[in-house]
């Protein structure tokens, strides 16, 4: 079985084509995603224990035998819905302006966001230009048995990428997304993964990413990220007022 080797250390190195981005702007970038603060109060620290106690609910729905007791998963199930009924009557965003701590991805995001009960959830750090990130997938994420569904496969790349882009200096949309299956990703392991810009055309960044288990490559990705034209006119103001 063939391994690979991680991504080179760029953290000094831009690959051709793509400026370098000073450090701090990069930072400025990923903010939204990493790193995640520590709850700023014990609310949302009750939340982030809320969300992964959901996530651990999740799977045991997920694993519960219907040839088991029916009984048991009827009593089961009025618990979960009485339960919900109360998390519903709770002060919700819904009634409220969200405010900066709530629109960071690193909280709100499906794969990322430790609110979020449907996020792993994966974990992401920078490295110069590249950004890399793990995650490990529990029965929930069950495409294949014991191997993770394919769109949450393609899904993990998005984000990943989406991070990575901030190596062209700007953030955009996903405008589309290639991912090739090498072997199936597993459930219960470690999955790693490695992003970065490979080049970049005025308003287009091209990212590359890939994930392995054990050393093992899994799968591999390449995407087009388009920075908006109406944010774009919006940077060119900004910087003509600076200048």
């Amino acid at each position: 079985m063939s391994t690979i080797e991680p991504l080179p250390d760029k953290s000094s190195e831009a690959s051709p084509g793509v400026p370098e981005v000073p450090a701090d702007v990069l930072a400025e970038l990923r903010s939204t995603w990493t790193p995640r603060p520590a709850p700023d109060g014990p609310g949302r620290a009750a939340r982030h224990r809320l969300a992964e106690a959901a996530r651990r609910l999740v799977e045991a729905v997920k694993l519960a035998d219907a040839e088991g007791d029916a009984d048991a998963l009827q009593s089961v199930a009025d618990d979960v819905s009485d339960l919900a009924a109360r998390i519903a009557a709770l002060p919700s965003l819904r009634d409220r302006e969200p405010n900066l701590a709530d629109l960071q991805l690193h909280e709100r995001s499906p794969l990322v966001g430790a609110a979020n009960p449907l996020a792993p959830p994966m974990e992401l750090e920078a490295d110069g230009p590249v950004i890399r990130a793990h995650a490990v997938f529990n029965a929930a994420y069950e495409g294949p048995l014991g191997r993770v569904h394919g769109g949450y496969v393609a899904a993990a790349f998005d984000e990943v990428m989406g991070v990575a882009q901030s190596g062209s200096g700007r953030l955009g949309m996903t405008a589309y997304l290639t991912v090739r299956m090498k072997r199936s990703t597993p459930l219960h392991e470690r999955v790693d993964y490695e992003a970065e810009v490979t080049r970049v055309e005025g308003r287009k960044a091209w990212v590359t990413a890939r994930s392995y288990a054990g050393g093992v490559l899994v799968a591999d990705a390449e995407g087009l990220f388009v920075r908006p034209r109406a944010l774009v006119l919006q940077d060119e103001a900004r910087a003509a007022g600076e200048a």
